[in-house]
């Protein structure tokens, strides 16, 4: 992909419809099996993750966004660690256990209207960027380096085999808001032009089941 093709995807990119995220998309039949958001189900698929968050990062104060129901943040509490979430839609609420609703705000990943310059130490993005247009990416980035005041620990899709820095997908046939799949490079760049720097090693902590998907960034003061 050259940089007029890159531009011409870009701005042909629409953001999927809040509408999308609606009650089957939380509960439909193809949330079956492990796919449900029972915070056992997700207890299970979550496995040493939250330790590990603890451990890796030894947060004070968290934010995840995208959280969805807050199942991770049922988890971390569990743990002793409190985080705050922001969620798309409002069924996040609705499914959310007692322990984490309140503390669960109805927004996006680049809403910049949360007050809250540096004052997590811990941003967490995890599923939430293969949802988004690059352009809305961008903002998200910037958003969670503004939001940290040292680590950011995201899971996304990225292209499996991109031909160059610019190149990426848009559908994995997995769910139909999977609009973009970045370059890994190229989200990695975002991030170091916002100020941050890789932390392949807590990376690779991270990444226990080798799947490829974890980034680490460390906000430079």
């Amino acid at each position: 992909m050259n940089i007029t093709e890159f531009e011409a995807a870009v701005f042909a990119q629409k953001p999927t419809a809040q509408q999308h995220y609606d009650e089957n998309y939380w509960l439909g039949e193809w949330r079956a099996g492990d796919n449900n958001y029972s915070l056992e189900t997700r207890r299970r698929i979550e496995a040493k993750n939250p330790q590990l968050i603890k451990d890796v990062f030894q947060p004070k104060r968290v934010i995840d966004l995208g959280c969805g129901p807050g199942a991770l943040m049922h988890l971390l509490h569990e743990l002793g660690i409190e985080a705050d979430g922001i969620d798309y839609n409002e069924m996040s609420l609705k499914l959310a256990t007692p322990e984490v609703r309140d503390r669960i705000a109805i927004g996006d990943a680049s809403d910049a209207s949360i007050k809250a310059d540096g004052s997590y130490d811990l941003v967490i993005c995890r599923e939430v960027l293969e949802h988004l247009t690059v352009l809305e990416v961008k903002k998200a980035v910037a958003n969670m380096v503004r939001l940290t005041s040292k680590f950011i620990y995201i899971t996304t899709r990225f292209h499996p085999n991109p031909p160059t820095l610019l190149d990426f997908n848009t559908s994995d046939d997995l769910d139909p808001s999977h609009i973009t799949l970045l370059n890994k490079d190229m989200l990695r760049l975002m991030f170091v032009l916002e100020g941050c720097r890789s932390r392949t090693d807590l990376e690779d902590r991270m990444d226990w089941g080798k799947k490829g998907r974890v980034l680490v960034l460390e906000k430079q003061a």
